[in-house]
């Protein structure tokens, strides 16, 4: 009886010990982390978009951010906010919680976090978060009584304490709790995207974190890096694999809005806009093939540096004509 009853005790700790997991959720492989953990999430939430239409609509597929040395960081270090807003209109709503290591207190941020991260588990909401091993978004699979279970690139469980959170370099701590919100018909979601890439292409300022460029810019200090061969090796292979990948992207999304709309002959600015990020894409690729990721060397030759150069005054001429296809595709919807 007294081992009986020892063994339902060692149980029902272990029961409070153990891992909680989410079921069913899984990882979506992609290089631009934010995309791919969303895309995770919003299937487990039973929508089942496309990582095109997510890319798309959220912004990134048109979105390009560079620093003049070409740091990894591009794909990421920027204000998120506006992905979070635009994805609103495919009924994904998004709780955030963020603080920073110069907060104060940071273990009391760190634990109200957990705390919130598991009743958003509990309630069966997914949720991603930043920098829980290197500065990307990783999905949480769970969590247990030391901290959260997330996916690695490679598909595998890894752990990070619950105490470890924003006490990198960057110090920075945010999770994305995602609900079931209001989905708007086709038309209105493309509208939201539109209306972004308007206010985008006039003003990024807003959007823009200190030493960084957006847009059109980007690609002139792209173009200034490369030409004066002042860039970060790392910098140059990864930012070329992750904005190509969101070219290709924009090319998926807006041939899915194309089929979507039918063939009415109102809609050819789309069709320019298509072509247009089919030329951006396949430059983006070309140049991702010169210069891979991982980079297998540390500098260029004249003759591939001058090739880059080429691709990306392509991409740049190409994508200014495709974002003004894709506003003059506004008045017909």
């Amino acid at each position: 009886m007294k081992k009986l009853f020892l063994v339902s005790l060692l149980l029902a700790c272990l029961g409070v010990m153990m891992a909680q997991m989410q079921d069913n959720l899984k990882q979506e492989q992609a290089w631009g982390s934010f995309i791919g953990c969303t895309k995770a999430c919003s299937d487990y939430l039973g929508y089942y978009y496309s990582r095109d239409w997510i890319c798309g609509i959220s912004g990134y597929a048109f979105f390009l951010n560079i620093h003049p040395e070409l740091c990894p960081s591009g794909p990421t270090a920027f204000d998120s906010g506006f992905l979070k807003q635009n994805l609103e209109s495919l009924g994904l709503d998004f709780d955030v919680i963020n603080f920073s290591a110069g907060d104060g207190d940071l273990e009391s941020w760190q634990q109200k976090a957990f705390e919130q991260v598991k009743l958003a588990l509990q309630a069966d909401h997914p949720v991603f978060a930043w920098e829980l091993d290197i500065p990307e978004y990783y999905l949480i699979a769970g969590t247990d009584d030391k901290g959260y279970q997330f996916f690695d690139f490679d598909g595998k469980l890894k752990h990070c304490a619950w105490d470890k959170i924003a006490t990198s370099e960057i110090g920075m701590a945010e999770f994305c709790i995602l609900k079931k919100g209001k989905v708007l018909d086709t038309r209105e979601q493309v509208k939201t995207l539109l209306e972004f890439l308007d206010g985008y292409q006039t003003d990024a300022s807003s959007k823009i974190i200190s030493g960084y460029s957006m847009g059109s810019d980007a690609y002139d200090v792209w173009l200034k890096a490369m030409q004066e061969g002042e860039f970060n090796p790392w910098g140059l292979a990864y930012n070329t694999q992750v904005w190509s990948e969101a070219r290709h992207s924009a090319v998926g999304f807006l041939q899915e809005l194309r089929q979507a709309l039918g063939k009415d002959k109102k809609y050819k600015a789309l069709d320019q806009a298509i072509a247009s990020y089919e030329s951006v894409a396949n430059a983006m690729q070309q140049i991702n093939l010169l210069y891979p990721f991982p980079p297998q060397k540390e500098g260029l030759s004249a003759e591939d540096g001058a090739k880059i150069t080429e691709y990306l005054k392509q991409a740049q001429k190409a994508e200014t004509e495709g974002l003004q296809a894709l506003l003059e595709l506004r008045n017909n919807l």
